[in-house]
């Protein structure tokens, strides 16, 4: 027999690089096995509201999967994170609108008289934008551009909290929800 049988396909690839965003992701599901695990997740679901995109959902699933009797806890405590870091980045919004429109010259008071609409640009933004934000609370959207969006466009406040209480509620119980009565089967199925 000779000693040129071809090398196993695992010594010859390549490792994988993994995008920044990927590797964030996974230290940030690793944290969910610690006992900082809830703090994590209040952390991360604050800054998810705000700023920066890391779904507390990489944390929420495991926790849920380690303890399933927790479910509601865990799913309640997201909420609420992430309704602070959703008003925190509603006000980083009309920073940045005060601040877009003095620099660029927006008149938000400008009339739109078109396709039967008569109104202005402003309340036009402000009126209908906390339905989107309402949608976009629920779906995998970045709820930070919900947020800061609201904010930019002068969405009514209660507006934008109502439609951030539904919407992160729906999600956060969601997502908990199916991982405790479906389990670990369902992980692959839901994209978090």
């Amino acid at each position: 027999m000779s000693d040129m049988s071809p090398a196993p396909a695992a010594a010859t690839a390549k490792p994988v690089k993994l995008s920044w965003y990927r590797r964030l992701y996974l230290r940030v599901e690793a944290l969910a096995s610690t006992k900082h695990a809830v703090a994590a997740m209040l952390v991360v679901a604050f800054v998810d509201g705000s700023f920066f995109p890391v779904p507390p959902f990489a944390l929420l699933v495991p926790m849920v999967l380690a303890q399933p009797q927790k479910w509601v806890r865990y799913a309640v405590l997201g909420t609420v994170a992430s309704l602070f870091g959703g008003f925190f980045g509603y006000w980083l919004g009309t920073l940045i609108n005060a601040g877009a429109v003095s620099f660029l010259e927006i008149d938000l008071n400008m009339r739109v008289q078109r396709f039967g609409i008569d109104s202005t640009l402003g309340e036009l933004l402000g009126q209908n934008f906390w339905a989107l934000a309402l949608l976009c609370s629920v779906l995998p959207t970045p709820f930070k551009v919900v947020a800061i969006g609201s904010g930019m466009v002068a969405v009514p406040l209660d507006r934008f909290l109502l439609a951030a209480v539904i919407g992160r509620t729906v999600r956060f119980f969601l997502v908990a929800g199916v991982m405790r009565f479906a389990g670990p089967t369902a992980r692959k199925w839901l994209r978090v």
